[in-house]
């Protein structure tokens, strides 16, 4: 997966596309369903239980196209403070999506209208 990089305020963050990592582990959308990509969201997660939601239409080239990534280094050296990843929200104005020291993401789906 190619690395990224982005700047936020005084720091550049480099990684991997939050879109293109989700995208590598092949979601399913139901084709039937008119943009049912739009139904779906990350659950980021950090170790000291913080947790953010980044809907998937944010981030996907066809919609929003936000270019979140979740960064493995900033200003060139590797997160060790804030754990080996975290995720960044580059458009973010006040950064609370933001979660350092990440331990997952959960791609999930808003359950389908009745």
């Amino acid at each position: 997966m190619p690395a990224v990089t982005r700047t936020v305020g005084n720091t550049t963050y480099t990684g991997v596309s939050l879109w293109n990592l989700i995208n590598a582990a092949d979601i399913s959308v139901n084709r039937a369903v008119k943009n049912d990509i739009l139904r779906g969201y990350v659950v980021a997660t950090g170790s000291d239980g913080y947790q953010v939601v980044i809907s998937l239409g944010e981030i996907s080239p066809e919609f929003g196209n936000q270019p979140d990534l979740i960064a493995y280094r900033a200003d060139g050296a590797p997160l060790t403070s804030n754990g080996f990843a975290r995720l960044v929200v580059p458009n973010d104005i006040k950064g609370g999506r933001f979660v350092s020291n990440l331990v997952s993401l959960e791609v999930r789906a808003a359950a389908p209208a009745p």
